[in-house]
């Protein structure tokens, strides 16, 4: 059996002992994104590591408001655009424009914790304008169907599904198999309240999971980005995938109704 690329005593430095050096893991950590963010490249993927070189990987995540016990790593739109959707959201403030805020963006993160390591898809509550979006698009029948494909086709049974926030898995969640039975989808995202939940899809592996193994992790790790980056770009604000109006419509209001 391959040895795995991230061990249980790599898991292990982030539980309680805060003496413990996270810099091996650090290091490891980085190499992966090296491979990962040059496949990324290869495919021409619009998705860019953290816009702060110094916050690459860090103890933070899209999946909570605080510090984790762990490591992660962003990928998502580029800075420039990242700087114009804040100032639709209406960050007017000087300076925006050379420090925008990562986590207002939905970003594709990798993620190691005492109890997995993880590839998810998130949107956190600060991403408001994108989850926007995503409520408009899912407002027109042919694009519910392009989701619904999109998810049939492109993502497993291994995948997770939910609204919740923290860096573990929660029991309330649903498999992509589940949410694709009868009008499940449809059910569940007419629950989502955009600027308060957070919307996320994602795989969370047991540390020393034979996927992850030094031999097959990169492939495995690229597979899950690619296949999530097809909900990425279904999601993500842009000039073209610009469905504000018909969130406008649903909810009544034509200004700009800001949670900065």
């Amino acid at each position: 059996m391959d040895s795995a690329y991230f061990t249980k005593t790599d898991h292990e430095t982030f539980t309680s002992q805060p003496t413990r050096d996270i810099q091996p893991v650090y290091d490891k950590f980085y190499e992966l994104h090296r491979s990962v963010y040059r496949r990324i490249r290869d495919h021409n993927y619009d998705l860019h590591p953290h816009w702060n070189k110094a916050a690459l990987i860090s103890q933070h995540s899209a999946s909570c408001s605080n510090e984790i016990a762990g490591l992660s790593l962003p990928y998502l739109r580029s800075r420039e655009q990242g700087a114009l959707v804040e100032r639709l959201m209406g960050r007017d403030t000087v300076g925006v424009s050379d420090n925008p805020e990562a986590y207002r963006h939905p970003v594709i993160e990798l993620r190691i914790t005492p109890e997995h390591f993880a590839v998810e898809l998130i949107m956190s509550p600060l991403s408001w304008w994108d989850q926007r979006n995503f409520i408009g698009k899912l407002a027109i029948d042919r694009h519910r169907d392009t989701l619904r494909g999109i998810i049939q086709n492109n993502v497993d049974g291994d995948y997770r599904f939910g609204f919740w926030d923290g860096v573990e898995l929660s029991d309330m969640h649903l498999t992509c198999r589940q949410l694709l039975r009868g009008n499940i989808l449809d059910e569940w995202m007419s629950t989502f309240a955009d600027g308060q939940d957070w919307l996320r899809i994602g795989v969370w592996y047991e540390p020393e999971a034979s996927q992850l193994s030094t031999d097959n992790i990169l492939n495995e790790i690229v597979g899950r980005v690619i296949a999530l980056y097809q909900l990425y770009t279904f999601m993500l604000w842009t000039s073209n995938n610009n469905f504000q109006s018909f969130y406008r419509k649903m909810n009544g209001f034509g200004g700009r109704d800001a949670h900065v």
